[in-house]
């Protein structure tokens, strides 16, 4: 080897390629710095965004709710109006839509409905003669009973005899 190759290098690097170089790293360590900052700020921004469509779906949620509970509540008022001043079959009618509005049984809410119709001396006579077959059931019951062993003991006769 020779002395010229061991000995240091005393070559220095140009002013323009250092220049370039530490304009290299300071460009690199600056995007490396935006780069987090950015990622910081979109993580926050992420999280913002979130909690204020939350908070936006839960307003117009509540908001439908509150709309359609009215209409309903609404709707049911004019059908019991219609009920209360009509007969018995505009009644049950009316009875009965407000029933599947409010997702009940149309049926139950048809004989509600009915019942509000009807007059007053009406419903007296209707109550008036469930207490009566109610009084009079084990009455027929029991004649029925009699009736059936009277049957009985004359088809024994008849037997008996013939």
């Amino acid at each position: 080897m020779t002395a010229t190759a061991l000995a240091p290098s005393t070559e220095r690097p140009s002013l323009s390629s250092a220049l370039r170089a530490l304009a290299q790293n300071a460009v690199g360590y600056s995007a490396a710095r935006a780069s987090r900052a950015l990622e910081r700020v979109s993580s926050r921004l992420e999280g913002t965004v979130e909690n204020a469509v939350v908070s936006a779906e839960a307003a117009v949620v509540g908001e439908v709710t509150d709309v359609a509970g009215d209409v309903v509540e609404t709707a049911g008022d004019a059908v019991e109006d219609v009920a209360d001043d009509h007969g018995v079959v505009t009644g049950a009618v009316a009875g009965g839509v407000e029933a599947a509005v409010q997702d009940d049984n149309p049926v139950w809410g048809a004989v509600k409905g009915a019942w509000s119709g009807t007059r007053t001396s009406t419903k007296v006579l209707v109550i008036a003669g469930i207490a009566l077959a109610f009084l009079l059931g084990p009455v027929v019951l029991v004649l029925l009973l009699v009736a059936l062993l009277v049957a009985a003991i004359v088809l024994a006769v008849r037997r008996a005899r013939g």
